[in-house]
Order: C-alpha cells, then structure tokens, then sequence
C-alpha cells in the first residue's frame, strides 16, 4: 500500500512524514513552493512528537505522478477544493481506486462517492500547522478512526490502520464513520468564532466570556441533531457535545495554564483568514447545521451569523481578530 497525500498541507503533510519516518510509502501532492523545498531539502516536523526530517517523494503535477495499483488516495483538501480535486483524480486514477477522506466535515464523502466505489472517512483528532515550505508543526492530538462510507470497514481499512498505528498514531477502526464525523463536526463549529475573534483554543476556553458564547453555538447544533436523529460517537480525545456544552456554560471553571505561544493550536480557520485565502468552510459547518435546522423549525441564529461574518471576512481578506464579541453580539441583536 502507498499512501498518496492529495493535498500535502498541514494535516496531510503531518500524517505523511510519520509514515514516512515509519517507513511506508508515501507520496505527497502538493502545491509548488511546498515540494519545492521537500525535493531540496526533506520534509521537518517539529512539535509535541519530536522533531525530525523525512525524505517522503513529491510533486506538484500529476504528470509527475506514476500511478501505481497499490495506490490509495488520502484526500487531504479543503472541502471547497473537493470538487477540482475529484476532476484531477479521474483523470488520474481508476474509479475502484481507494480514496480516504481527512476532512472535517460530512460533505465529501458523498461527494467521492459519486465518482469512486471505495469511498473511507477518516475522522482526526490532530493539531497541524504549516509552518512554512517544507515544515510543519504537529501540536498535539494523534487519533484517527477510520471506516467504510457510508458504512462498514474491510481489508483496506484494517491495512491503512495496521500502518498509520506503526507510525505512532493512534487509529483505530469503525463501522459506523459518519457518527464520528459529525461528532467531529460540532467540535469544529467552533473554528469559525474562534478564527473571527483571533483566538487559539486554550486562549478562548480561558476566557469567561468567550465560552458561554461557544456553548451556544454548540446547543443550537446539539438541538438540531437531536430533533434529526443524528448518532454522535465521540472521538478518543474530544468531549460529548452534551459534555462540552455543560462545561462551557459552568461559571466556575478553573482555567488551564497557557502553552507558550508557538505551541498554541489555532484552528485551519484562522490559519484561512491569516493566509488571506478567501475562502473557509464555515458553510460546510456551522452552515450545515443552519441548513439542518430549517426543515425542522429549529432556529439556528449564531451558526448562521458565524457563516455570514466568517465568509465576509475572507471575501475582505480580514485578519482574524478584526471583529470582538461584542461586535458579534450586537449582530446578533439586530
């Protein structure tokens, strides 16, 4: 099996250098200055699991790209690139091809799924940075859980655990694969406040202001998932949304003490915002629960107004931290 990053950003090329380090084969794809600096000078990873360089092969064009039938393709892109990036992969690869998707949210599957038979969700409870080309920074978290789509597991998946596991991950399998990624996906409704108010996790869960905010943000999702009958499974790592909206509503939390700043986990979102990217995938999160909550006359106030804020703030190419809680408050009052 080797193990084709398709989009070696900072999850995609985290997960690649510990393979490679391991001793899979691995291949990276990925933008120019990125493989550029890979080619010259080998991939570094620094942060909490050690510091090290591995040499992984990588291109940037898939003319450079020599396909292999033990391929499989772990689809590391953001959810608005997936369908550019099944354009490129069917020219590429045959349909019966295995593409495992390291995304946050509960959209691409369904959509691989309309091109390929061997569709995988992985659900991540890991911390990446892009540092620069030909570094990145894993901050912490190393779970993954892995499954058929919509639903099962088999040989490929169990083989794909067998490796990531040797390379010092701590994945593990599933039947039922969506229920993590939608737990995982409430868990990321809270990139989009946090990239707006230019806050890491433990700078806004510090904060006794911020949090009561976060809760409800996630209620408003627990509320709709509820009423639509969404199964929730909780990734090795992360709380139960009921549990996280408890905790943040209580008065009495004793803050945590504060990593130093080049260790703090700021979400792909502020990382969006900062890098001026232009777009985000709050529409595929806190969107998606704005969406669910319609039909079932459930109101969806703050994930709706997160999308509109989140999105005008990329269009505007705004840093994050532009806009302050009370700022979202009153929005939220008109």
């Amino acid at each position: 099996m080797r193990f084709v990053i398709f989009g070696a950003g900072a999850v995609g090329s985290v997960i690649g250098s510990h393979l490679a380090k391991a001793g899979a084969q691995v291949l990276l794809v990925g933008d120019p200055p990125h493989v550029e600096k890979i080619q010259q000078a080998g991939l570094k990873l620094t942060g909490k699991y050690g510091e090290f360089v591995t040499r992984p092969p990588a291109c940037s064009s898939l003319t450079d790209w020599q396909y292999q039938p033990d391929d499989v393709i772990c689809l590391a892109v953001k959810t608005y690139d997936t369908p550019v990036a099944l354009e490129q992969l069917q020219t590429k690869v045959p349909p019966e091809t295995p593409i495992f998707c390291l995304q946050n949210t509960v959209t691409n599957e369904e959509l691989v799924a309309k091109h390929f038979t061997r569709v995988y969700g992985v659900a991540l409870h890991l911390g990446a940075r892009f540092i620069f080309p030909g570094e990145v920074s894993h901050l912490g978290g190393n779970a993954l859980v892995i499954g058929r789509y919509p639903q099962g597991q088999d040989s490929v998946a169990d083989e794909a655990v067998s490796s990531l596991s040797k390379a010092g991950l701590q994945a593990m399998l599933t039947e039922e694969i969506m229920s993590y990624k939608w737990a995982k996906l409430c868990v990321n409704l809270l990139n989009s406040p946090l990239a707006i108010l230019g806050l890491s996790g433990e700078e806004a869960l510090n904060n006794p202001q911020v949090r009561p905010f976060l809760a409800e943000v996630l209620e408003e999702a627990r509320q709709v998932l509820a009423k639509a009958e969404v199964p929730l499974k909780t990734l090795p790592g992360d709380q139960p949304l009921p549990e996280m909206v408890t905790s943040l509503r209580r008065a009495d939390f004793t803050p945590r003490p504060m990593s130093d700043r080049a260790l703090r986990v700021y979400p792909s979102m502020w990382q969006d915002l900062f890098c001026r990217r232009g777009r985000t995938e709050a529409r595929y999160l806190n969107g998606k629960i704005a969406e669910l909550g319609q039909p079932l006359s459930i109101r969806t106030p703050v994930n709706a107004l997160l999308v509109q804020v989140v999105d005008g703030m990329a269009e505007r190419r705004e840093l994050p931290g532009t806009y302050t809680l009370s700022d979202l408050r009153r929005m939220l009052e008109r």
